[in-house]
């Protein structure tokens, strides 16, 4: 259940009698199969929309728990929640700003990067043209004690002058209700963003993890950013932000980064004894060869982003397997293999191989009570190859 909750909603969650009803509310009420007789149980004391919008704001805030260690005092909306940055990144990327101490957080949304960014202790003007996502974010501030050092302003995110040299962009990527990649379907693009550049020369711009390489402003730093192995987000940093270096990955929770450099290309050999698989922002980052040099291991594939090798080095930048055998692709000599080594469950991984993971696993068989196999489809020097490795060191 996501019921909207709208202007009217939130000037009632936000009064004393919304903070009661929502501190009545506990986790087992917001169970799928708890929620009609919750609903029932506050329909007692408010109208339907205040109970609809009471249930779902606790339901958000138990999912925003992912994101912020501070969720459970917090306002959302369902799609805002998904576009906020989380606080492990805001307050990651906040360190780029320790030059400045006041910057525009434009196009805040709830808040995400402001309350990173004040927390840090720097002045922050947030803006967003919603007025709504505004009021979230004016909200946000004040109850997590920040609201001294942030002031919300309702306004076009291209409004100027905000009084400061510094800013953080967050454009929508979402437009008539689809997401989208193009950094020139972004809402305002990307080259409206840069007119900015004139006041704001020193910029960090928030765009898709995926995004297309082509039609990149020349001078900027582009940094992909992975949290517990997932890419979630893309920056361009511009002026003092950009360390000078055209691309870099960062690691989080750790804030291991790996910035790209003119390196020599790394040869393609046969599989080793261990598999590296390398983090998806290594990846977009174009760093998977600097890796390759700093492990002291090769490719598998000139297209394919797997590396080997015979040594098992600790890396935060990689996942590595053992690799038990290396074959050709063949389903009834891996379904021998499997049963031989006494593999009773299998995780496949596959880069470079149109076979559907899922499906493929519901074809292998396994030994009831046998240990764990990890099955990677892949490619070697252009052939298709399957690895019976086993689980990440």
């Amino acid at each position: 259940m996501h019921q909207a909750i709208t202007l009217e909603a939130l000037d009632f969650l936000l009064s004393e009698r919304g903070a009661a009803i929502l501190s009545a509310l506990k986790p087992d009420d917001l169970r799928d199969q708890a929620l009609l007789s919750a609903l029932t149980r506050l329909r007692r004391t408010c109208s339907p929309q205040e109970a609809a919008a009471a249930v779902t704001l606790a339901r958000l805030r138990l999912r925003a728990e992912r994101k912020f260690t501070r969720a459970a005092k917090m306002f959302f909306t369902d799609e805002a929640l998904q576009q906020a940055s989380g606080e492990a990144i805001s307050r990651y990327r906040a360190r780029r700003y320790a030059a400045f101490d006041r910057i525009a957080d434009l196009g805040c949304g709830v808040g995400g990067d402001t309350i990173g960014l004040a927390a840090a202790g720097h002045e922050v003007i947030a803006v967003d043209r919603d007025l709504l996502r505004s009021r979230l974010a004016r909200a946000n501030a004040r109850v997590l004690g920040l609201d001294d050092r942030v002031r919300v302003v309702c306004a076009d995110l291209r409004q100027q002058p905000w009084g400061t040299s510094a800013a953080f962009v967050d454009p929508s990527r979402r437009v008539g209700g689809r997401r989208v990649f193009s950094i020139y379907e972004m809402e305002p693009s990307l080259p409206d963003i840069l007119t900015l550049r004139d006041r704001m020369p020193h910029m960090g711009v928030k765009v898709h993890p995926g995004v297309d390489d082509l039609g990149l402003p020349s001078g900027c730093e582009v940094e992909f950013i992975s949290e517990g192995g997932t890419c979630k987000e893309a920056v361009l940093w511009f002026g003092d932000l950009s360390t000078g270096v055209p691309r870099r990955a960062t690691l989080l929770p750790g804030g291991h980064t790996l910035a790209w450099e003119p390196v020599e290309p790394v040869p393609v050999g046969p599989p080793g004894a261990y598999l590296y698989e390398p983090d998806p922002a290594i990846i977009r980052a174009h760093v998977v060869e600097h890796l390759a040099w700093q492990i002291g291991a090769h490719k598998l594939d000139e297209e394919i982003a797997y590396l080997t090798g015979d040594r098992a080095v600790q890396t935060p930048f990689a996942r590595c397997y053992p690799v038990w055998e290396a074959l050709p692709f063949n389903l009834k000599e891996l379904n021998r293999r499997l049963r031989t080594l006494g593999v009773g469950s299998v995780i496949v991984k596959k880069r470079g191989s149109a076979v559907d993971p899922e499906a493929f696993r519901r074809r292998l068989k396994t030994v009831p009570g046998g240990r764990t196999a990890v099955v990677v489809l892949t490619r070697a020097a252009g052939r298709p190859i399957m690895l019976i490795c086993g689980e990440a060191l």
